[in-house]
């Protein structure tokens, strides 16, 4: 299926027949475009693709006299169909595959239909074959396909329709008549013009404008923040949220984002500020939005931004963000009153009056897919009861075990409900988590009153569907996008990152409640819409859901207006609004103009170091940068340079600047009377600047006058050919300070005189006393320093414009030793520093660890690494012995590489890395201790985890300790951290290796025996109640999760109270509360002695394991499935966190 080949000349051929058009015959053509059973090929309806037909016809058009067409293209007659006109077009020696016949539908009045109607299109779905004129059914292989005709694609069609060798082959079932037939055969078009009322099928969106075409814009994706976006845009259509008016009675009158107060915040660290903005250009942009501000006010990096996370759990924790940043606020309050519902969770006895029951809070609800064929079927499984009996009964206090029903109910709804479906849940067979793709139904309205504990009288739970965050995918990659429907009732959008699109109910609904495709009318919309689209299981179906309490839609919905925004919102993002849009006019106008950097004495005094200036893109010398025209002359350039400098247009000289052969860079020769009149554009090309360097000038000003002609003052020596004159820059070096300054410029009138003869002239410039004794240098390039005899002459010395050279007093006697460092004494020395200085980037190892952020140092490379140190810590405000230091590696986001190791001798150089052959980051990265190192190497860091008497964890955490420690110290630090308050004697430490305990550890051992294992684990775990009140003769054993191989342990392992004489069937019930597992969880559990040699041996429920002997690391085993999810499903775990 390809378009035509244009470059192929017309030719008009009279060798046609007329054509033969008729209505379709009443043959229903198959909803997903597939075949019609029963039917032979030529006989296969066209598909309509579940669209409405607005017309439909048959064309035939006999060819005549075939062998005489030769390779031209030729046309059918003209025929209509929905009222635009049509043919077909065809090419005998085909258009691009030779040995083909091919041919094309060609709409003849696009143009026309186009410039009444600049959005004409036509979505044609057909078919073609060649047949024998006379036998329909004795026909080539039929093509389909389907195009949306418009102005710039006005034909389509099949390059290879058939091969020419097949129009002369016999068939049999025809009498061994051919297709072709008496040097004639037909080709017959079926096709079918369709209604697209929302006016995007098949559309290729090359040009589409979402702001236009559907009045709202999408987000840019910044590598894998499709889930960012789908979420931001069902947060900003919940018009509530981003409100700053009053809502109903009801919700108490809170208020939202744009109440959160941001006047002072720093836009990349406030989190409202940068979600305000977003909201703000979401509402007012022209074209999609960016998300970089946002995601850095969280504290992301670049890499962040390629890492997909879970949409539901970012929700969680931005709303908790918000949250925290509302307290105290006129917000405060407004999430929780728009997202934030009741549940209650209870165990009722049935034959005595008792029930245990908690009340919790609930942002969004997590319903199973698995088994539930409705949204309504999850409801019912959710809040289903389960009866407690037989060995299940539930311990009632006061009433001992009691028949007794366990269950959910929701004590309130809230007015936005956000619904979770479980879409990703472990598979035991496969020992994984997979995704689940089964059908789940959900509605456009439901009622939920029935899952209340008691009815609202006052309002309906009447729900409407407002948004569905959609993956499409597996488990480990895909891609989100959200549906929404902004107004109430109103029509819904398809959000898929910076594309919005008009879609259809059908597409909210049925495209996305999963399943198997191929029943009737089951067909993805949005998969028919791709040309060539083939039917395959459905991987794309909806996993969060949005709906709106009835009673609340109009204040959830409505409209967010210019008043609803505070007013220094308004001012400050219309000024950025204006800044941006000024820029996007310079870039867009930027063809015509250029950047000129003009180097003046006020810059040259400014810059300390080489040369005049720094034209080092990376770090640039604040040059007078001027935007100018390429059309402007020099003549307007000067004023433009002098209204800059603020002197008139007289008391300025333009000097073109060059780089010379020893890459420094000077000026030259002052600009003649005849380029005033260039244009500067021209100007560059004369003296041969390539357009990246535009321009470099250098603006010599003199403020008085060096004599006057005809009575008008003369501010600049002229030049002739022949004239001797010389502009030198002249730089002071003080080695008391030191510092190395730009004095001024002088002229030298004759290059044939002495340096002693302007030494006076260098003495009063710089206010030092006559006779002053002096050395003179001459600065060539960075490295080359050299000296200048006082008694040479300018000449002999072989100065020329633009040179520089250097004078410092000539320190003598008891001068000397008032400098510091020897090399400091004279200006060589001096510029070798420079050579070595240094802008060292340190950034913290961890922003959750104690930091001050990123700065940056100015340091020498020889500098030695205690000197470097007492550098940071003086910025860090902290004693340098309490600094660490690491390298980083190369890169656009730099990394540590390793520690820094500490000695006395090592330079920053070797510090950052940098060797002759390899040039390394000058990025350190820096940890502040909470000790002296020094302290530090007598102590050692031990990552430990908190496991409390309920086998809730904490951590891990790294705990310091001395090195002499014992492990009573290491129990004692843990509980400092962790806020234990109870008994140091209830806690204990385990070491653990692939979920099983290894070993217990005594608290007088010595922490400086311990070794470290790799793939071990150690715990600091408070003992249970039973523990602690066990009675002599009882046993504490180790308890390990493992699932189907015991090497596959997983969850927190534990210790464990044997009694002596308790059957295991009785042990066992002990062992489901210790375990804190549910009855349901409890079931799946198969139970196995564990050997040290990882041998099972099932344990049945008459034995007695108190009486069985346990030798370390023998362990009770209960082989389930893991349901800890340690492993994202999108790779290795790494949890959402907003750090500002």
């Amino acid at each position: 299926m390809e378009p035509s080949s244009p470059e192929l000349p017309v030719v008009t051929s009279p060798m046609m027949t007329g054509p033969e058009v008729r209505l379709v015959p009443a043959v229903a053509a198959a909803a997903d475009g597939g075949e019609v059973d029963g039917l032979p090929d030529y006989m296969q309806p066209v598909p309509d693709f579940g669209q409405e037909v607005e017309e439909e016809l048959v064309h035939k058009w006999t060819v005549v006299k075939w062998s005489t067409l030769g390779t031209d293209r030729h046309y059918s007659p003209e025929f209509n169909c929905a009222g635009s006109r049509w043919r077909i077009m065809l090419f005998p020696q085909g258009n691009r595959n030779p040995g083909y016949v091919a041919a094309f539908i060609e709409s003849l009045d696009a143009a026309e239909l186009a410039s009444r109607d600049p959005k004409w299109h036509a979505c044609v779905s057909f078919n073609m074959r060649v047949a024998n004129p006379s036998l329909e059914a004795l026909c080539g292989r039929t093509s389909t396909s389907q195009h949306r005709f418009t102005l710039t694609e006005t034909d389509w069609g099949f390059s290879m329709l058939i091969k020419m060798s097949q129009l002369t082959i016999p068939h049999e079932k025809f009498d061994n008549r051919c297709i072709l037939e008496d040097d004639c055969f037909s080709i017959i078009l079926t096709m079918k013009v369709l209604k697209d009322p929302l006016g995007i099928l098949w559309h290729n969106f090359v040009d589409w404008d979402s702001r236009k075409e559907t009045g709202y814009v999408g987000l840019r994706n910044q590598g894998a923040t499709c889930y960012l976006n789908s979420l931001l845009q069902s947060l900003y259509f919940t018009n509530y949220f981003r409100k700053v008016s009053t809502m109903a009675a009801h919700l108490d009158q809170a208020q939202a984002t744009y109440e959160i107060p941001t006047d002072n915040d720093e836009p990349q660290k406030s989190v409202p500020l940068a979600l305000q903005r977003l909201f703000y250009n979401m509402q007012f942009s022209s074209g999609a939005v960016g998300t970089t501000e946002l995601t850095k006010s969280f504290g992301w990096d670049t890499n962040d931004a390629f890492f997909q996370h879970d949409v539901q759990e970012l929700n969680r924790v931005l709303q908790d963000n918000l949250e925290s940043k509302m307290k105290g606020t006129p917000a405060e309050g407004a999430i929780r009153k728009l997202f934030t519902g009741k549940m209650k969770s209870f165990v009722r006895c049935i034959n005595v009056d008792y029930e245990s029951s908690r009340i919790e809070d609930f942002y969004d609800i997590q319903l199973n897919v698995k088994g539930c064929k409705t949204l309504r079927d999850s409801f019912v499984e959710y809040c289903a009861v389960e009866t407690l009996e037989g060995e299940n009964k539930y311990f009632a206090e006061g009433h001992g075990l009691q028949d007794s029903r366990k269950g959910v109910i929701f004590r309130q709804f809230p007015p936005v409900l956000h619904l979770q479906l479980k879409r990703f849940e472990y598979d035991m067979e496969r020992d994984m988590l997979v995704k689940m793709n089964d059908r789940h139904e959900f509605p456009l309205e439901i009622e939920l009153d029935e899952f209340l504990e008691e009815p609202d009288m006052t309002t309906d739970q009447k729900y409407h569907l407002h948004g569905v965050l959609v993956h499409s995918g597996d488990l480990h990659a895909g891609h989100y996008c959200a549906f929404i429907r902004p107004e109430k009732h109103g029509r819904w959008f398809k959000f898929d990152d910076d594309r919005v699109i008009p879609v259809t109910d059908r597409e909210v609904l049925e495209d996305n409640y999963g399943g198997e495709i191929g029943k009737p009318n089951d067909a993805p919309m949005a998969a028919q819409r791709m040309q060539g689209a083939r039917l395959h299981k459905r991987f794309t179906n909806a996993y969060m859901l949005v709906y709106v309490r009835d009673a609340d839609l109009d204040e959830v919905l409505a409209p967010v207006t210019d008043e609803h925004i505070p007013g220094h919102l308004r001012r400050r993002f219309e000024e950025e609004r204006l800044i941006a849009e000024r820029r996007r006019k310079e870039r867009d106008e930027a063809h015509l103009f250029f950047n000129l950097r003009v180097l003046s004495d006020d810059v040259i005094r400014r810059h300390e170091g080489h040369d005049l200036a720094s034209y080092d893109d990376k770090t640039p010398s604040d040059f007078h940068v001027l935007r100018v025209r390429k059309d402007d002359t020099l003549r307007q350039f000067v004023g433009m340079i002098a209204e800059e400098l603020r002197v008139g247009t007289e008391n300025i000289r333009l000097w073109n600047m060059v780089t010379r052969q020893n890459k420094s860079v000077r000026p030259d020769l002052p600009f003649q009377e005849a380029d005033f009149d260039l244009p500067l554009e021209q100007l560059r090309v004369k003296l041969n600047k390539p357009p990246a360097e535009a321009l470099r000038i250098y603006a010599e000003v003199c403020e008085k006058p060096i004599e006057a002609v005809h009575d008008k003052p003369v501010f600049f020596w002229p030049r002739t050919q022949h004239s001797n004159l010389l502009l030198l820059f002249v730089k002071y070096y003080d080695p008391l300070v030191p510092k190395l300054e730009f004095v001024s410029t002088i002229t030298i009138l004759d290059n044939h005189v002495q340096f002693m003869d302007i030494v006076p002239q260098l003495l009063e410039l710089k206010g030092l006393p006559p006779k002053t004794p002096v050395k003179l240098f001459e600065e060539v390039k960075i490295g080359m320093i050299e000296p200048i005899k006082l008694t040479d002459t300018f000449k002999q010395a072989e100065l020329i414009d633009g040179d520089i050279i250097c004078f410092q007093r000539d320190i003598v006697g008891e001068g000397i030793l008032q400098i510091s460092d020897p090399q400091l004494l004279s200006a060589p020395g001096y510029y070798e520093h420079l050579s070595n200085r240094i802008t060292v980037m340190l950034k913290p190892k961890s922003k959750e660890l104690p930091n001050k952020g990123d700065f940056e140092l100015v340091l020498s490379k020889k500098m030695l690494q205690d000197a470097v140190l007492d550098k940071i810590a003086a910025t860090l405000d902290i004693d340098p012995l309490k600094i660490r230091l690491w390298n980083a590696t190369l890169g656009v986001t730099p990394i540590p590489r390793g520690m820094i190791r500490r000695t006395k001798t090592a330079t920053l150089n070797e510090m950052l890395g940098n060797t002759f052959y390899s040039q390394a980051s000058n990025v350190i990265f820096y940890e502040m201790l909470d000790v002296s190192i020094l302290e530090f190497e007598t102590k050692r860091y031990i990552k430990v985890q908190f496991v409390d008497a309920t086998l809730k964890e904490q951590g891990p955490f790294d705990l310091l300790v001395l090195k002499t420690a014992h492990i009573v110290d290491v129990l004692g630090a843990a509980a400092v951290k962790v806020g234990f308050k109870g008994d140091l004697a209830h806690l204990r430490m385990l070491e653990t290796s692939h979920s099983r305990i290894s070993r217990v550890f005594q608290r007088d051992d010595l922490v400086s025996a311990m070794v470290d294992l790799q793939g071990s684990t150690l715990i600091v775990e408070e003992m249970c109640a039973e523990e602690i009140d066990k009675a002599p003769e009882d046993k504490v054993v180790p308890v390990t999760h493992f699932f189907k191989d015991p090497f596959r342990g997983h969850s927190t392992p534990f210790m464990f109270v044997l009694k002596p004489g308790e059957m295991f069937s009785e042990t066992k019930k002990r062992l489901q509360a210790r375990a804190e597992m549910t009855d349901k969880d409890f079931a799946k559990v198969k139970f196995s002695f564990l050997s040290q040699q990882y041998r099972l041996t099932p344990i049945e429920d008459d034995d007695i394991l108190h009486d069985r002997p346990f030798v370390s690391p023998d362990a009770i085993g209960m082989d389930h499935p893991d349901k800890t999810g340690r492993l994202s499903r999108f790779g290795a775990e790494k949890a959402i966190k907003i750090l500002n």
